[in-house]
């Protein structure tokens, strides 16, 4: 070759030895004819179809009607031991032990004592959480500081 011949782009390269990269995805897609999209599309539809096959199995079902089946028994039995427990002597002296002592409450001083130590209690508590929000809470500001904070910025 002379030089006034300019070298052409296949002698440049084959000089060079520069190989032209190709991107994979394109490949892939040409290879297969499907790109990533397409197969998290196909793996979306699949995954749908398998859950709806497993809901609608018969398996499924029974097992579903075992569960019913179970709860309804469990329901019986404890309520016909609730049933039992309230006929039995002990549930009758329990109630009316209970029954006595509200009588006792209401006519005796023990319920106005009862009465005033609970709404002392529930003044205390309240004036707690006033102290704890009080804490919580960001301080006021004055005017003098609002407007010499507005005058730094």
């Amino acid at each position: 070759m002379n030089d006034e011949q300019v070298p052409s782009v296949e002698e440049i390269k084959e000089r060079m030895k520069v190989e032209i990269p190709v991107e994979e995805e394109e490949t892939a897609k040409a290879e297969t004819g499907r790109d990533f999209g397409e197969e998290l599309k196909n793996l979306g539809k699949q995954f749908a179809d398998t859950v709806q096959t497993a809901w609608n199995s018969e398996e499924r079902q029974r097992v579903e009607s075992e569960i019913r089946s179970g709860v309804k028994s469990f329901v019986a039995e404890v309520d016909k031991a609730i049933k039992e427990a309230k006929q039995s002597q002990a549930a009758a002296k329990v109630k009316e032990e209970a029954s006595e002592i509200k009588t006792k409450v209401e006519t005796g001083d023990f319920g106005k004592k009862a009465r005033d130590g609970l709404v002392q209690g529930l003044q205390w508590l309240s004036e707690e959480l006033g102290k704890l929000a009080e804490q919580f809470a960001p301080a006021e500001k004055s005017p003098e500081d609002i407007t010499s904070a507005e005058e730094s910025e």
